[in-house]
């Protein structure tokens, strides 16, 4: 007898603590469209439009640079068999050090542009976050994900439209 009580008592500990501690540890969750928040912040716009306009000046001199190369290289190609072995050699060495100084300014240049953007961008993020952390203070969420990485999530989660108000967007 003495048998049977310990089996239903560790049959209800199986059964029913798991849907304590579930209880116990569960929060409440939302979900945000980020991206459709930032595409319509008027701040957003703004950046975008400077990043665009500090973006074709550069794109227009790496462009040009290229193109100085390229016609370097063609340029060389039509020469090198008229060339000794010696001046060929000299001249791909050339052609290697400019294609290198190439890459570097670019490599450099797109590093300031992403610190640029970086500096641009940032202030409208940090906007963003801090609006949708006062959401989930206000209304008491322990956990909001971003529309883009979750799989599935029922519609009454999204709280797109609350964080929309907080930021006076319509």
């Amino acid at each position: 007898m003495s048998r049977r009580i310990v089996m239903a008592v560790a049959l209800t500990l199986v059964l029913v603590a798991p849907r304590s501690f579930a209880a116990q540890e569960s929060g409440k969750v939302g979900v945000v469209d980020s991206g459709k928040i930032f595409q319509q912040l008027p701040e957003a716009k703004q950046a975008e439009t400077s990043l665009q306009a500090a973006a074709g000046p550069l794109q227009k001199e790496i462009a040009l640079k290229n193109q100085e190369l390229q016609k370097a290289i063609a340029e060389y190609q039509k020469q090198a068999p008229k060339l000794t072995p010696a001046a060929r050699n000299a001249k791909e060495k050339e052609l290697n050090t400019k294609s290198q100084a190439a890459q570097k300014f670019q490599q450099e240049q797109s590093a300031l542009f992403e610190k640029k953007r970086q500096d641009i961008i940032g202030p409208v993020q940090q906007k963003l976050t801090a609006a949708i952390k006062s959401i989930a203070q206000k209304e008491g969420f322990t956990l909001i994900l971003d529309k883009s990485t979750a799989a599935y999530f029922a519609p009454e989660y999204d709280i797109t439209f609350k964080v929309m108000n907080e930021l006076n967007i319509k």
